[in-house]
């Protein structure tokens, strides 16, 4: 909870910038989260929100926060089953980001989710598709683009928008940068002197090669389910904005 509200995991994901360990993926996310900012004085709820990094996206909100016991100034207490003590149909808009992998039964979060919103609000939920596992404090789930959207389907909700974040050349290099950290050989080995060089150049040149990225793929920073060609691509994560019908 700790790491959750430090300044510069808030600035990495609000403020994303070239050489910073996530980059890649932080920004795509961000860009992708653009979509649901609104000036307007909305009742918002962050459910499972951390250090709550995109609260700046709305200035003028009623913005009430959902977590586990023991993190500081939260609104509501997330119990065991996903429920929190907020009246039916009271939020304009739920922000999910990167808690439905966490969560004991996506169901029944989903199903809370449901009741939270009124008729035509909207949950925007984030979640990873291909992620190392880490534990906050438990780490359950992936997810597919279909196992997603059938998941929010399956809880009534209406799918608007439906993305793949990080995807493509951009989920390589990120995926990359992140297995170089471990993977290790003997260094007079083949695979050992591969490594050495690209381990250099993944951790000194960075910022070059994130903004290397952003000129020659940033139309892989979010993919639509619907107009993606059928490509086969990787990707890091999923965005659903998905609304409760009216």
């Amino acid at each position: 909870m700790e790491l959750l509200a430090q300044q510069k995991y808030l600035r990495q994901r609000m403020q994303p910038a070239h050489g910073d360990t996530f980059y890649l993926h932080l920004a795509d996310l961000r860009g992708a989260l653009a979509a649901i900012a609104s000036k307007d004085p909305i009742r918002v709820l962050d459910f499972g929100c951390g250090g709550s990094p995109y609260r700046q996206l709305f200035p003028a909100a009623e913005y009430r926060r959902a977590d586990l016991a023991g993190q500081d100034a939260i609104d509501y207490v997330i119990a065991a089953d996903s429920h929190i003590d907020a009246p039916d149909g009271y939020f304009d808009l739920i922000l999910s980001s990167q808690v439905l992998e966490h969560v004991t039964s996506p169901a029944a979060y989903l199903a809370e989710c449901s009741r939270l919103l009124k008729p035509g609000g909207m949950l925007a939920c984030s979640t990873h598709g291909t992620f190392e596992d880490h534990a906050c404090p438990d780490d359950y789930w992936r997810w597919t683009a279909d196992g997603l959207f059938k998941a929010m389907t399956a809880s009534g909700f209406t799918v608007e928008k439906h993305y793949k974040i990080t995807a493509g050349p951009r989920a390589l290099f990120f995926l990359m940068e992140r297995m170089l950290v471990s993977a290790k050989a003997p260094w007079w080995s083949l695979l050992g002197l591969c490594l050495r060089p690209l381990r250099w150049l993944f951790k000194h040149q960075r910022r070059y090669l994130h903004k290397m990225n952003d000129q020659l793929f940033s139309q892989y920073s979010r993919l639509e389910r619907a107009d993606d060609d059928g490509r086969q691509v990787y990707y890091i994560a999923l965005l659903s904005l998905a609304r409760k019908p009216g």
